[in-house]
């Protein structure tokens, strides 16, 4: 078997364009495998193989990109700093982006969600305060915060390599929305999945332009941060109706 060293050095003699395709293939199946596992295998009693094997791609998402930087790209590792217009431009982002969440709940309220969804909320352990406290501040800061650089830095640079920046914006787009639909489909009608992928994807969008503008990852995850918290409370909200 050869040793980590020779398969590195192999991957880098490849061309620029082979080794951002090879790493998007390494990345790209991971979440959905991940949340098609933890969502489905427990109906087949296999509760234990679905966590482990989410648990497996979560970690995946979050190693692959810096080794990919460290060992292939000979990169170094840096806090995507930003500068004071780019916190701006995420902030202001923020305010059509909760918005528009905000004046589709109204809207549509009930006629989106699965009648059964609030005791796969149950199930899950999160309707007590503060259970939920904890999933919602995890998922609007720290789940989008990984997202961001996941799905903004990696996934986007990678796809640039091969298509340039407008198509890499819409793709990163596209492959960041597709897990979320396995998601969107086990809590919510067909409405929920539509609007909530059109959403997700438009959102994507936002992200990777504040990312290629700002070359960082802040300003995107500031209105990521708005768009997730926003969301969090609605499900706090259908929780408790």
């Amino acid at each position: 078997m050869e040793n980590p060293s020779s398969i590195f050095e192999k991957i880098r003699g490849l061309s620029a364009a082979k080794k951002a395709l090879l790493a998007l293939l390494l990345i790209l199946p991971a979440p959905l495998l991940g949340i098609t596992a933890s969502l489905y295998l427990p109906l087949l009693n296999n509760v234990q193989v679905g966590q482990a094997i989410w648990l497996f791609m979560k970690v995946w998402l979050i190693l692959m990109p810096v080794l990919w930087l460290l060992y292939i790209d000979r990169g170094t590792l840096s806090w995507s700093p930003t500068n004071g217009r780019g916190v701006l431009a995420g902030l202001l982002w923020s305010i059509p982006v909760a918005t528009v969440l905000l004046g589709i709940f109204w809207i549509a309220k009930d006629s989106l969600v699965d009648p059964e969804a609030k005791q796969k909320m149950d199930a899950l352990g999160i309707t007590s305060p503060a259970s939920f406290l904890i999933f919602a501040s995890t998922m609007s800061l720290a789940n989008s915060l990984m997202e961001e650089y996941v799905w903004r830095w990696f996934v986007f640079s990678k796809w640039k390599v091969l298509v340039g920046v407008w198509p890499a914006i819409l793709l990163s787009a596209l492959f960041f929305t597709v897990h979320h639909v396995v998601i969107l489909w086990d809590f919510g009608s067909l409405s929920l999945v539509f609007l909530g992928s059109s959403g997700l994807f438009v959102g994507g969008v936002i992200w990777g332009c504040l990312y290629n503008k700002y070359n960082s990852i802040w300003p995107g995850w500031i209105c990521h941060v708005a768009a997730d918290t926003m969301i969090m409370w609605i499900v706090w909200r259908i929780i408790t109706a």
